[in-house]
């Protein structure tokens, strides 16, 4: 990559093409603070009640590195948040949990995460369903039957509703467009809650992508 390449980039932009791929300029005191300061975040892992959401993504040749890593963690990360916080109310969006990467399994291309459930019955059907971008859920009420009949009371009719009628930054939408570009090949969420047993946890996986294709297809 020359600079040349780069003419006509604010100085803000190559920092951030540079800091990207090749590690410069990285603030390892913010970075490691970050870290250390989180330990509300871990104890507030504990006293939650989480689930396991895989999202299998269409990855290139095993042979070549995780080009697109920070960029896709960073996004999904970012728009479990902006999600939480266009559709809960203040006082949900203040005690609600955020994501946590569990995993991510290279040769099947499956990224781990785990959260609340009611969240990530949210998260996961706005990036399961390809009409999202620009254009809302189609067919909601059909797709709020069919989740109900997995997740039950952790459907909340108005979480739906309010991504509907929210308006979602340009910025972020742009962003999640670029997400669903890498291949969305499925979006699980397990029934039962994760208590440190992987495996039995994945025993109770639902593909909300599967489950959703049908309301997609009928429009």
């Amino acid at each position: 990559m020359s600079r040349d390449s780069w003419k006509g980039k604010n100085h803000d932009d190559e920092n951030a093409l540079y800091e990207y791929w090749i590690g410069k300029d990285i603030n390892y005191e913010q970075i490691w603070r970050a870290y250390e300061e989180g330990k509300g975040y871990i104890d507030k892992y504990r006293s939650m009640r989480v689930h396991l959401i895989r999202i299998k993504l269409s990855y290139p040749a095993s042979s070549l590195p995780l080009f697109n890593y920070e960029a896709i963690l960073k996004t999904i990360k970012g728009y479990f948040h902006d999600l939480k916080h266009l559709c809960l109310s203040r006082d949900e969006y203040m005690s609600a949990g955020p994501l946590f990467l569990y995993s991510v399994e290279r040769s099947s291309g499956l990224w781990s995460f785990l959260g609340e459930l009611r969240q990530l019955v949210l998260f996961g059907t706005t990036l399961a369903d390809e009409k999202l971008v620009g254009q809302r859920l189609s067919n909601i009420d059909k797709k709020i039957e069919i989740l109900k009949k997995h997740f039950g009371d952790a459907v909340f009719t108005e979480d739906f509703q309010n991504f509907m009628q929210g308006s979602t930054p340009r910025q972020l939408e742009k962003a999640v467009q670029k997400l669903i570009k890498q291949g969305i090949e499925k979006i699980e969420i397990s029934k039962e809650p994760f208590i440190g047993e992987i495996e039995s946890t994945k025993s109770t996986l639902i593909d909300v992508k599967r489950e959703l294709k049908e309301t997609n297809n009928s429009i």
